[in-house]
């Protein structure tokens, strides 16, 4: 058999390692773009988290302020027509009461926390009780691509 020895010249190897560096100079190009963008996601997730954790504590806020009206009502009278109609009067400006349910919004941008809780029997241990608690999204974002 006839061995053919193949000779590869100097220009060769070159061009294999001008090859390689190429293809690792496009692996690192990619991996930096793709990181620059799950940062992007990240940072835009993260303010979303921090609107939508300041409604809740807006929301939750007015909630004990409507149970220190509740608290100030329950000790004046036990009968609940005039108990609703003691928490009407002393209700904060921004509320309202329809029979039992008191509902409020708080608004941040261009989202809004729509809440309404159930007011319990005068004398329980719980005062009231949540019935509704949503947030709602008037319009996407600036920045929303698709």
């Amino acid at each position: 058999m006839n061995k053919r020895k193949v000779a590869l010249g100097p220009g060769a190897a070159s061009l294999i390692l001008i090859v390689v560096v190429l293809s690792l100079a496009m692996l690192a190009m990619l991996a930096q773009i793709g990181s620059r963008n799950d940062y992007s996601l990240a940072s835009r997730s993260a303010e979303m988290i921090t609107r939508v954790y300041k409604l809740h504590d807006q929301s939750e806020r007015k909630m004990a302020e409507l149970d220190a009206v509740l608290a100030r009502c329950q000790k004046e009278t036990t009968d609940m027509a005039s108990y609703l109609a003691l928490v009407a009067e002393n209700l904060p400006a921004d509320m309202s009461i329809d029979e039992d349910i008191v509902s409020w919004q708080e608004p941040l941008d261009n989202r809004t926390m729509n809440c309404e809780v159930k007011l319990l029997e005068p004398g329980q241990k719980e005062r009231a009780k949540w019935v509704t608690y949503k947030l709602k999204v008037e319009e996407p974002e600036d920045d929303w691509e698709w």
